[in-house]
Parts: C-alpha cells; structure tokens; sequence
C-alpha cells in the first residue's frame, strides 16, 4: 500500500531510558509521598510524573513520557497545566538582568544585593506572606546567591524591584502561557503552565537567549517521495546574548 511516511523527532535510545527513569523516579516518589502523614488513615493517592527531553538547538523532542502508566490514566501529563513552582525563577533573574540593558530604571546585576527575611507583600488589597524552604532566611545576598538557594522571599523582591508586569511579559515572550498574572505569587511559580511549554522557554538559556520551538515531526514524504514537510527550527530572540550569557553564569 501507497502511504505517507512520517518521521517523528524521537530517538529510541532515549525513550528507553526515558521510560526507565520515569518508573525507577516515580517509584522512589511513591515511597517518600507514602511516609507523608496525611496518608497514615487515608487510601494512598498515587503521585503522576511527565518527562520532555529535547534538544534546545534545534527544538527536536527526542524522548516524551506522558504519565506513570498509558493503561491507568491516558491523560498526557506533558501538556498538562501544573504549577512549575522554583523553575520560574529563572524568569525573574533574566528579567532582572534586562535591566542592565534597558535605558531605563535601576539597574540589577548578579552581584545586587535584596535582603532575604520574612516579609508580607500587599498587592491589590490583598496581603501575601510566603515562607523559604524550611523556614530558612539568610538575610543580605547577592542576587546569584539568591537563585542559587532558590530563595522565595528574595525572588519575590526582586520581582517586585523590577516590576512584576516586565517579569510575565517576558515569560509570554518566552512561550509561557497566557494563564501567569502580575502577582508577587506569580514569582516563585504558583500560576500554572505546562511542562511543554517550559522545556520550549528554557531552550533559550541553552541558546545564547534565543527560543526554539519544540518539534515532535521531523519529515513527511509521500509514498512518490514528495516531500510535504521538512520541519526546519522556528526560532525567536527572546533575551540579548549578554543576558542570557550571565543568567547562564549565575
């Protein structure tokens, strides 16, 4: 039979792998999450897990695991809405680092220094009083140390120094979705976006600032050998290459 033939970006090897690491990771997730006191009278929920990995130079996908076990939930978690929490980070530093760049304002570097100590922000009315890991502060740091420790209360600082509308226009710039607000929740990741959409953003550290549209098809040819589509890499500038270059640094 005459049939178009598809080839898709994936490589074996790696989807392999891929799976193997998504059911050893998820089984030593289900013994910690089972030790968690709020299943000690209560049935165990089972945890889910997704894994993209792609190469972020030319946006090819190579390996793609959408949820624990096809057979129990076919939902794909991959493109599925979850909060990405610390990963977002990433966003407010850059935004940060703009600032060295743009005419305007004050202007941060790594070695900016935000005081990192329990602190109630008031934004439309409403008061937010978020907490580090382990109830942990370390007072004056270096905006490098502060993403480094992956410090909560300093993020949100610096989110706020630089604006938190300029935080979430460049995380829509990046491919980020719609759903991120300005808030100083928005800082430390508490909106939602989808682990595809992530992978695509954070292609633009590894690309001196420039984004590269995840791809999952590489070539369709018809059965003649017509090709009908060779999927070359859709590419964006997102961050100046002297931004990127310290984002990377940091």
């Amino acid at each position: 039979a005459n049939s178009d033939r598809i080839y898709t970006t994936l490589d074996l090897n790696l989807q392999r792998a891929a799976n193997e690491a998504v059911s050893i990771g998820i089984k030593q997730v289900d013994e910690q999450v089972k030790k968690q006191k709020r299943f000690r009278n209560a049935p165990f929920v089972e945890p889910q897990a997704a894994l993209i990995a792609l190469d972020p130079h030319t946006g090819q996908i190579k390996a793609l695991v959408g949820g624990r076990n096809y057979g129990v939930s076919q939902l794909n978690h991959v493109t599925a809405l979850r909060q990405p929490g610390s990963i977002f980070k990433a966003f407010v530093y850059a935004t940060a680092m703009n600032t060295g760049i743009e005419k305007s304002g004050q202007v941060m570097t790594p070695a900016s220094i935000v005081v990192d100590e329990p602190t109630t922000f008031v934004f439309d009315d409403q008061e937010y009083s978020p907490n580090n890991f382990e109830h942990e502060f370390f007072g004056p740091v270096t905006l490098r140390k502060a993403i480094a420790k992956s410090l909560n209360v300093a993020t949100i600082k610096v989110a706020e120094q630089v604006g938190y509308q300029k935080v979430v226009d460049l995380a829509h710039a990046s491919g980020i979705s719609e759903d991120v607000k300005a808030t100083p929740a928005m800082a430390i990741g508490s909106y939602v976006a989808t682990p595809f959409e992530m992978a695509g953003a954070f292609t633009m550290f590894a690309n001196q600032g420039t984004r590269v549209n995840p791809t999952l098809v590489s070539l369709i040819r018809e059965s003649n050998g017509k090709v009908l589509l060779d999927q070359k890499p859709e590419t964006k500038q997102v961050l100046d290459p002297r931004v990127n270059y310290l984002m990377v640094s940091m």
